[in-house]
């Protein structure tokens, strides 16, 4: 048997006996990986779900908007006409350019959306992989672990 010098790995896990991980220790990180993986596909989730409803009540407000009747005020006087002529100009600029904003922040969060969800699904992907391999290395330790005292068992008889 070799003594067994504690060091750690990049990761912060402390070695025992020279061989391994603490399971505890290793354990507890890939829960919290798992949880934070489950966290940003919350987020991308409710990302996604807003962006759909921002879509959503800009139809609707197209729509209302589309159906109201312009109103007239050919009672008022010559100068008085001139001003709302000069008002609906201006309001049709603001207009426009509210749907230029509307649009780009609609494609701004359909953009975000998207990075989210791609974020989220590569991290979803390291998360797995580094469970696959943390499995597969106990695996490797536990197999080992067992053929020892099989050895040891048999060297015994």
């Amino acid at each position: 048997m070799s003594s067994s010098g504690a060091s750690s790995s990049p990761h912060g896990f402390t070695t025992v006996r020279g061989r391994g991980y603490r399971p505890q220790q290793v354990e507890a990180y890939a829960a919290g990986l798992s949880e934070e993986r489950d966290e940003a596909w919350e987020r991308a989730a409710r990302l996604t779900v807003l962006a759909k409803d921002m879509e959503a009540e800009a139809a609707h407000l197209r729509e209302v908007v589309s159906r109201l009747a312009p109103q007239t005020y050919e009672t008022l006087g010559g100068r008085a006409r001139q001003i709302l002529a000069l008002a609906r100009e201006e309001a049709d600029a603001v207009r426009e350019a509210a749907r230029d904003e509307a649009q780009a922040v609609a494609e701004a969060a359909e953009a975000a959306a998207r990075e989210v969800r791609e974020a989220a699904r590569v991290y979803a992907e390291e998360v797995g992989a580094q469970a696959d391999e943390w499995v597969g290395r106990r695996l490797r330790e536990d197999r080992g672990a067992a053929d020892e005292g099989a050895d040891l068992g048999e060297a015994g008889t």
